[in-house]
C-alpha cells in the first residue's frame, strides 16, 4: 500500500513548481490531525495564499488559492500530482496493508 507523506519542505518544492513562493522561512505549515491533508500558507503583495494537499479517490490533488486582504476568492487552481513527481520528492511512503 502507499501512502502519502509531506514535509514543509517537500510541499514548498512541490507547490514551487507550480507557483512563485516566498522564502520558505515565510510559509506556514499545518498537518490536519490524524488525517493525510497538509497545508502551506503564505501570503504575497496582493493576497494570502494557501496550498492544500489531499487525496482524493486514489488521485492526489494540489490546490491552490489566493484570497484578497478582504477575504474574497482571487483564484483557485487544482492540480493532479503525478506518482513520479510525488517519488521524487520522496512523498510515497510503502506500507504493509493492513494488522492483525
Amino acid at each position: 500500500m502507499l501512502r502519502l507523506k509531506a514535509t514543509k519542505t517537500s510541499l514548498y518544492k512541490l507547490a514551487a513548481s507550480y507557483e512563485t513562493l516566498p522564502g520558505m522561512h515565510k510559509t506556514k505549515f499545518i498537518k490536519a490531525p490524524r488525517a493525510r491533508d497538509w497545508w502551506l500558507k503564505w501570503s504575497d503583495r496582493n493576497a494570502f495564499c494557501e496550498a492544500f494537499l489531499s487525496v482524493c479517490m486514489g488521485t492526489v490533488l494540489l490546490a491552490v488559492e489566493k484570497r484578497d486582504w478582504d477575504g474574497n476568492r482571487i483564484s483557485r487552481e487544482v492540480y493532479h500530482i503525478k506518482l513520479e513527481s510525488l517519488r521524487e520528492l520522496g512523498m510515497i511512503e510503502e506500507g504493509r496493508e493492513g494488522r492483525m
